[in-house]
């Protein structure tokens, strides 16, 4: 019999280890628990205590060696039995992933019974059972499970009710998966819509005409000039009359001073050195004046744009003892100057 239990044993423990090699999560596990146990034969049902150790093989699989105490009496006689248990059971893991995970076991082992002042009683058990466990957190685990216990000497089947806890430990570092780096996308043409040279990714001025030439980021070259508009117009002699000749001088003044409308003018008007200075001071503000007047009312420039401003005879540009001289002091001038942009061509 002996012989037997040993071939059983070892033909056991080799099918265990030949169906699996890896590890789960944990390498061991230590259980505690107690459980009630039903006789068939002749015995009151007993509490059980369980303590076990075991040997996680792969995920599936895990190998256990499993002692059970119990103390009992023959329900004929009344007299104590004391029971032992040692055994050898391999758990498979129906579901590794759930929060409630079902398994099966089966196993062997060897059941003693003592009465006291006689020989133990001793009988090979082999059994079968279906479980559950539940993580607690941490490395705590609860399990039950039913067992049908069932002898090989003398073919009587017990059932045990069981209920525990186990310590997993001796986990293996989990090794994080290599990180593969995503293939690069593949680089889109690039693009240049309005033909100025520069790609639409850096052309902060799309649709830029063609004949424009353009700085890095796609936007017209500019230079900056200032542009100016002077005005002469001469009188005759202590006169402030505007002559016909001179209209269109003024309309030119006039004409760009509407092109660019954050301009202004002063009309300076002057005189030549015949008469009082009060006198000619009087006539060259008369004059200034006059000129103001025609590009106001003939040419629509706004009042507050144009200034008339007198000087007499203070600042002559020709010599007063000559006709000629005098001729070109009596006159009223001006001129208007802005700076503008103007876009590069190519």
């Amino acid at each position: 019999m002996a012989h037997t239990r040993v071939k059983l044993l070892s033909a056991l423990v080799a099918t265990l280890i030949s169906s699996g090699v890896l590890a789960d999560n944990h390498k061991f596990e230590v259980q505690v628990g107690v459980g009630r146990e039903f006789f068939e034969e002749s015995r009151d049902d007993a509490t059980v205590g369980n303590l076990g150790f075991g040997y996680v093989l792969n995920k599936n699989w895990t190998l256990e060696a499993i002692a059970s105490d119990f103390n009992t009496e023959d329900s004929n006689t009344g007299v104590d039995i004391d029971g032992r248990q040692y055994r050898l059971d391999a758990l498979y893991n129906i579901d590794t992933t759930s929060l409630w995970r079902p398994y099966v076991a089966f196993g062997v082992g060897d059941q003693s019974l003592k009465v006291k002042g006689l020989p133990n009683n001793r009988d090979t058990l082999v059994n079968l059972g279906a479980g559950l466990k539940h993580s607690l957190g941490g490395n705590w685990e609860f399990r039950s499970d039913i067992r049908a216990f069932n002898s090989l000497d003398r073919e009587y089947t017990d059932l045990a009710v069981n209920a525990g806890i186990s310590y997993l430990f001796g986990a293996e570092p989990v090794k994080a998966a290599p990180v593969v780096a995503a293939p690069a996308p593949a680089p889109k043409p690039e693009v240049d819509s309005d033909g100025d040279g520069v790609f639409d990714s850096k052309d902060q001025c799309p649709d830029t005409p063609k004949q424009y030439k353009v700085d890095a980021v796609g936007c017209p070259m500019e230079l900056t000039e200032t542009v100016a508009v002077k005005l002469a117009v001469k009188f005759d002699t202590a006169k402030s009359i505007v002559k016909e000749e001179y209209v269109d001088d003024i309309g030119n003044l006039a004409k760009f001073m509407n092109q660019y409308a954050n301009t202004v003018v002063t009309v300076e008007g002057h005189t030549d050195s015949q008469g009082s200075d009060a006198y000619n001071e009087k006539l060259s503000q008369q004059r200034a004046e006059a000129v103001k007047q025609v590009l106001i009312t003939k040419f629509g420039i706004a009042a507050d744009r144009v200034t008339a401003k007198g000087f007499g005879e203070s600042k002559p540009v020709g010599d007063n003892a000559t006709a000629t001289g005098r001729e070109e002091n009596r006159r009223v001038v001006g001129a208007v100057s802005t700076d503008v942009k103007k876009k590069q061509v190519k």
